[in-house]
């Protein structure tokens, strides 16, 4: 992930989990049903102002041979570096509750979500700023 190049707040899915699963080399990657596919941001709101309104896209793409891409367009969060509009990927794992980007790596991040049907919704406090994520099929 390459923690979004020059990310100036540490970005997405970081709660509380129950129990935090990490998978470690030599061990079978085991995806769960519900995170993947793509999914692509439909609101993305930090402290009261919604990034998509002011012309941002996100995709997030989770495989179940455990990798992930992402697509960033008309970036408002210092994603990309340069310019508006980048995309990457990585490995991930993943419990229902937490998903973890690079394990093993030092851009290694862990974050917690909820889905609801075809919703996937991640809420966190970086830097003393609120984001909620919510992402549609």
């Amino acid at each position: 992930m390459k923690r979004f190049r020059s990310i100036h707040y540490s970005m997405f899915f970081v709660l509380a989990a129950l129990t935090p699963t990490f998978i470690a080399c030599g061990d079978s990657f085991e995806p769960v049903p519900e995170l993947l596919g793509s999914w692509n941001a439909t609101s993305l709101v930090v402290d009261g102002s919604d990034l998509m309104d002011a012309g941002m896209t996100l995709r997030f793409t989770f495989s179940d041979d455990g990798g992930y891409t992402y697509t960033v367009a008309g970036d408002q969060l210092d994603f990309c570096d340069p310019g508006p509009n980048c995309s990457d990927g990585g490995d991930y794992t993943a419990t229902t509750s937490q998903v973890t980007f690079d394990p093993g790596t030092d851009d290694e991040e862990t974050y917690s979500y909820t889905i609801a049907g075809n919703t996937l919704v991640i809420t966190t406090t970086i830097g003393g700023s609120t984001f909620t994520f919510t992402f549609q099929r």
